[in-house]
C-alpha cells in the first residue's frame, strides 16, 4: 500500500501473496510458488523500484506470544517464546511493543525472510503484524464498554483478540487446513474465555468473504458476524469504493498505528 506523507491519502493497494511454508498464488495474478522465485520477482515490481520517504514492512507469523513489556526487557524474549515455541537458528524473534509501558507481541519468524526484506527494501521498519491488528482493533473499537471478538485470517492460520475497552484480554493464533478446523478454535477459545458464542459480537478481517465456508461456519454459531470497516483516519479515493477493505486491515493500519 502507498499512502501519501502528510494527508495519509491511500494512493496504491497491491497483493503479492507469501506465507512462511512457501508462496501460494495470488488468485488474480498469479505469483510464483518457491521463495527465492518471489522475492527475486518482486524486486521487478514497478512500486519496488521506486524511491520512497517511508518503507515498512509487516510479518506475520502463527507462531506468537504476549507478555508485559517488562518479562521482554534484557533479551528475555527468547526465553518467554521459547516456552511456547522451539525457537531455531533459522528463525528470529520480532516484537513490538501494543502500547506504552503495555503488553509486547512477539513472533517468530524465518530469518531468510528478513533478510530479503533489508535488501529489497535497504532501511524499512520491520513491523510486527499481531501487533498492528491489535493497536488497529484498540484504536477503533475501543470506545465500546462491551466485549468484542476479532479474528484475523491469513493463509493456513489465524489470530484472535478479544478487548474490552482498552483491555487486552486474549491473543493468540492457530494453525488450520480446513474450515472446520477455524470454527472448533473459536469455539474452544470463546468456551475456555468462560464465553457462551452464540452471545459474542464477532468481527472478522483478513483473507474472508461473505460466500467462504469459514465465514458460513462461523455464522450458525456466534451471535453477530460482521467484517471491520476501513480506518476513518486515511482518505480514500472513487477508485476504492468497491474494494472490501476488511482484506488489507493490517496494511491500512501501519500508517497510522505506530
Amino acid at each position: 500500500m502507498v499512502t501519501h506523507a502528510d494527508s495519509l491519502k491511500v494512493l496504491k493497494l497491491s497483493s503479492y501473496k507469501l506465507d512462511h511454508a512457501g508462496i501460494h498464488p495470488d488468485e488474480s495474478n498469479g505469483w510464483p510458488k518457491s521463495g527465492n522465485d518471489y522475492f527475486e520477482d518482486l524486486k521487478k515490481v514497478d512500486l519496488i523500484q521506486m524511491s520512497w520517504q517511508r518503507v515498512e514492512v509487516a510479518v506475520a507469523s502463527q507462531k506468537i506470544t504476549i507478555a508485559p513489556h517488562t518479562f521482554m526487557e534484557d533479551g528475555n524474549d527468547v526465553n518467554i517464546i521459547s516456552a511456547a515455541y522451539p525457537v531455531t537458528q533459522a528463525e528470529q524473534i520480532l516484537t513490538e511493543t501494543v502500547f506504552d509501558l503495555g503488553p509486547v507481541t512477539a513472533i517468530l519468524v524465518p530469518r531468510g525472510v528478513i533478510e530479503y526484506c533489508a535488501a529489497i527494501f535497504p532501511g524499512a521498519f520491520l513491523r510486527n503484524a499481531a501487533a498492528v491488528f491489535v493497536k488497529g482493533v484498540l484504536r477503533k473499537h475501543s470506545q465500546l464498554i462491551a466485549r468484542q471478538v476479532f479474528i484475523n485470517i491469513h493463509h493456513g492460520f489465524f489470530e484472535i483478540t478479544v478487548i474490552q475497552g482498552l483491555r487486552l484480554l486474549y491473543l493468540n493464533a492457530f494453525r488450520y487446513s480446513s474450515p472446520s478446523d477455524v470454527l472448533y478454535y473459536v469455539i474452544f477459545v470463546l468456551e475456555q474465555l468462560g464465553f457462551v458464542p452464540s452471545e459474542e459480537k464477532v468481527t472478522l478481517m483478513g483473507d474472508i468473504t461473505a460466500n467462504s465456508t469459514i465465514f458460513l461456519q462461523l455464522k450458525m454459531y456466534c451471535g453477530s458476524l460482521n467484517f471491520v470497516t476501513k480506518p476513518v483516519e486515511l482518505e480514500y479515493g472513487e477508485a476504492y469504493k468497491e474494494i472490501a477493505m476488511h482484506l488489507y486491515f493490517t496494511l491500512l493500519n501501519m500508517p497510522i498505528c505506530e
